[in-house]
């Protein structure tokens, strides 16, 4: 923090979380469910790898593979093709832009490869600002750090930043950290991070969770916060909105994998599409909620 930024004080909201959690014997963040076919058609040189991964996936599962990512360029690509499912969870594209990110990265094994051994080596704040310096196309910090958390050690974690965690962070505590390779930024979200731990005596990583599945639990529609359902609410309309937005996911997916004719424009304007028409059925299962309360 500079002299001009003092370090946000502990959130009330963050006390309660905690608060809360503890009281519930500190439940470990739930697995996420994800679409194993969709996986293994847009990825097939890691049909093996797929199949090996349980059906609902979750950190430790993970963390075993990003553990020996360091070992060699098939392992730290096995790793970030383990953080990729993880989370992206049940979102359709998720596979598409994994297989892309490998695609277009020719140096992809080398560089994942050091990405973990440094994470491991010097602390997640430096092998991020090497990341920085040895971008990937099409890997953003969300994803980059999730790839580097579980790449990492507990000494120095490298925390998972993205969309939820930010916007968690300037809600409840006028913090401002960018999502755009800022290094300044990751190493004072560390630090953030750090301080609140300690003084709630649990660890960075715990923290992360803690901020990420209350930004996730109020967004509706996320694969990792569903908001629960009011009791007028059938589950047979419930599971309907769900297999819809599986079915758009899947139709991304598909559209992505068409191949001669189809490119990345084609792909981001569909994409696009998708997006508007899950905000269509979610709007509409938002109203449906309000109006059966």
């Amino acid at each position: 923090m500079t002299a001009d930024k003092p370090v946000p004080a502990l959130p009330d909201r963050l006390r309660d979380l905690f608060a809360s959690w503890n009281a519930a014997g500190r439940p470990a963040q739930r697995a996420m469910k994800w679409n194993r076919s969709t996986w293994q058609a847009t990825l097939p040189d890691h049909h093996d790898l797929l199949a090996e991964l349980p059906d609902r996936i979750d950190r430790d599962v993970v963390a075993q593979r990003g553990c020996h990512a360091g070992d060699g360029e098939a392992e730290a690509v096995q790793a970030f093709v383990s953080a990729m499912v993880w989370g992206y969870g049940s979102i359709g594209y998720g596979a598409f832009r994994t297989a892309r990110v490998l695609r277009v990265n020719p140096n992809a094994p080398t560089l994942l490869r050091e990405a973990a051994i440094r994470v491991r080596r010097d602390g997640g704040a430096e092998a991020f600002a090497w990341l920085t310096d040895n971008r990937l196309r099409y890997l953003g910090v969300a994803f980059a750090t999730k790839y580097l958390f579980f790449c990492g050690a507990a000494q120095a974690p490298a925390l998972v930043l993205d969309s939820l965690v930010q916007r968690w962070l300037w809600r409840n505590a006028a913090f401002s950290v960018s999502l755009n390779w800022q290094v300044a930024h990751y190493r004072r979200y560390l630090a953030l991070l750090s301080g609140w731990a300690d003084e709630l005596r649990i660890t960075p990583e715990q923290v992360e969770q803690l901020i990420f599945t209350d930004s996730a639990s109020q967004q509706p529609g996320t694969p990792w916060g569903s908001p629960l359902l009011s009791a007028a609410d059938s589950a047979d309309a419930a599971c309907a909105e769900s297999a819809v937005l599986d079915a758009l996911d899947e139709a991304l997916a598909a559209y992505a994998e068409l191949g001669d004719g189809v490119g990345p424009g084609d792909i981001e304007d569909f994409e696009l599409g998708v997006r508007q028409l899950r905000r269509i059925v979610l709007a509409r299962s938002v109203t449906h909620r309000s109006s059966s309360t």
